[in-house]
């Protein structure tokens, strides 16, 4: 007979069914070819630390932009949860990139004003009408976004070099059976259904991962009790406790339709996690001005970028605000701005107006 489970583990494994996956990430090339040197790495170094006697100093962790979610990514390669990368081939226009300053200047920050702000923006969510999305339909995200990779090959942690900003479509299957779509850098990298959820060896049976749609549909209108909902599900991922859960934030609504309620509830969470800073002027990769949120993780600053009238999301920015290993302070590593969201009805399909 198997020992029971720790209530704390037991009420983990319910909630990862409730909270919806991080973000699927777009993996260029570059990035595909370091996430497997990162995982090859911790690899080797799990053997060569077993056998050393000093423990190493802790490395600082991956900038969320330059490899995004690596707890999800890693997960994807335990899981199942996978991508494939082919070329385009399909008609689809060729992406424009545009090269721009990888060197920022650090903008000032501060938590007061910050709540206030969030206020704002779950108020001004609340009001927005989201399409409905049926069960055999895709969401649709276009945006623009640019990511770091590192200078030297087969490095983690070094020097870094921005990408050109370029587009960048998704299409979601809002049923999990189904593939979905990425298509940046002139490839297509498909996005493997889910399937059903992880089995649990001390269970029985296990219900069904639920899809993307119903997972968000579902989330706690209540702040409170969805933030305690969030640290469960990222305990343990890094850069850190808050870290996370703020990267949970971003991963969440930057690429899915988010209803009102669920939304609102989402950025009045986002103002409890402590560290979370209020920034006056911050810019998206379409060149947009805005006011951001921000929080910062090993000297990295992530920012949620919003216009100034409406307080609508309008994309990310990260950047150092101290010098490291992988680059002097204002070096961006990444950046995204979100153009179009919209609900369509199969793969490589654009919503009217919306040029490829």
């Amino acid at each position: 007979m198997n020992a029971p489970k720790h209530g704390d583990e037991v009420e983990r494994q319910e909630l990862s069914h409730l909270l919806p996956r991080p973000g699927t990430p777009g993996l260029s090339p570059a990035r595909s070819q370091r996430l497997e040197e990162y995982l090859m790495q911790e690899v080797t170094q799990a053997g060569t630390q077993a056998q050393a006697a000093p423990a190493a100093a802790v490395k600082r962790g991956m900038p969320r932009w330059s490899l995004i979610a690596a707890p999800a990514a890693a997960l994807a390669v335990a899981a199942a949860l996978a991508v494939s990368v082919t070329g385009s081939g399909d008609g689809m226009s060729p992406d424009d990139s545009v090269a721009m300053a990888s060197v920022i200047t650090v903008q000032p920050a501060s938590a007061h004003g910050a709540t206030a702000f969030l206020s704002q923006v779950a108020d001004a969510a609340s009001k927005q009408k989201t399409p409905a999305v049926g069960a055999h339909q895709f969401i649709y995200i276009k945006s623009k976004v640019g990511f770091t990779h590192q200078v030297k090959q087969r490095t983690i942690g070094g020097p870094a070099k921005l990408d050109a900003v370029h587009q960048r479509e998704v299409w979601l299957a809002a049923d999990p059976s189904k593939n979905g779509l990425i298509h940046e850098g002139g490839q297509n990298i498909t996005i493997h259904n889910s399937g059903p959820g992880v089995v649990n060896p001390d269970e029985a049976s296990q219900p069904p991962r639920p899809g993307t749609v119903p997972q968000i549909a579902s989330l706690s209108t209540d702040p409170d009790t969805l933030l305690k909902q969030i640290y469960t599900a990222t305990r343990g991922q890094a850069p850190g406790k808050d870290a996370a859960a703020f990267n949970w934030v971003g991963e969440t609504v930057s690429e899915s339709i988010v209803p009102g309620d669920v939304a609102s509830s989402i950025w009045r969470a986002a103002a409890k996690i402590p560290g979370v800073v209020l920034v006056k002027d911050a810019t998206d990769a379409a060149g947009r001005h805005g006011e951001a949120i921000a929080h910062v993780a090993g000297g990295e600053r992530t920012e949620y970028i919003f216009d100034r009238n409406t307080h609508l999301f309008l994309g990310e920015r990260s950047y150092l605000i101290k010098d490291t290993p992988e680059g002097k302070a204002g070096m961006l590593t990444g950046t995204s701005a979100v153009l179009s969201r919209a609900v369509v009805n199969k793969i490589g399909d654009h919503p009217t107006g919306t040029r490829a």
